[in-house]
């Protein structure tokens, strides 16, 4: 299980890797998602570490959670063309920054998974999501299928909506983080072949 759990880990590495190389061709919302994936790699690194040598790292789950959720909305919100959506966006990081300073109060310990923060951060992402692709679809006619604002868009909202239940269950059913670790790698792939495509 170990090794599973290790090798599972390591497919973030790949966009980290193609993103570092490509960084300064990449323009400020791709750097967005690169920064992304560089604390997510910085993080599965540590927790591969504090995984076998100390037996726990669910706390540092906890804080990429928040890092993840601020800078997916960031990306969001410079995306967003429409006043009034950006400002939206700036409403749900601070409702969120609400709901995650009472649910490390008062419902969640450090020594599980949190899995409310989760599933609150994915719904509240599955929304942003969802609005931009409105907005996306709105404003081009035609759609490029090679245009990282589609891709990554759509690639956000089947990574959260199929691991909305996952999130919500993860303290109570043994296993199901399986199928979290094949779909976040299917996301990190679609993050490598953005920053290869990109120019």
């Amino acid at each position: 299980m170990k090794l599973f759990y290790i090798i599972s880990s390591l497919p973030i590495f790949i966009p980290f890797i193609i993103g570092l190389v490509k960084y300064y061709k990449l323009d400020k919302n791709l750097r967005i998602i690169f920064y992304l994936v560089t604390v997510g790699s910085i993080m599965n690194g540590m927790m591969i570490y504090y995984g076998l040598i100390y037996k726990t790292n669910v706390w540092l789950g906890h804080i990429y959670t928040v890092i993840e959720f601020f800078l997916i909305v960031l990306f969001f919100y410079l995306l967003f063309e429409k006043t009034l959506f950006k400002r939206i966006m700036i409403v749900l990081m601070v409702v969120f920054t609400i709901v995650v300073v009472i649910n490390k109060i008062y419902l969640e310990s450090f020594d599980k998974i949190d899995n409310y923060t989760l599933t609150i951060s994915a719904i509240l992402l599955l929304v942003s999501s969802s609005m931009y692709l409105v907005e996306f679809l709105a404003n081009n006619l035609i759609v490029n299928f090679r245009d990282y604002r589609f891709i990554i868009t759509v690639s956000l909202m089947i990574y959260f909506g199929g691991n909305l239940f996952i999130f919500a269950l993860s303290n109570d059913v043994s296993g199901i983080w399986i199928m979290h670790n094949i779909i976040s790698t299917l996301l990190y792939l679609v993050y490598a072949l953005i920053f290869i495509w990109y120019r």
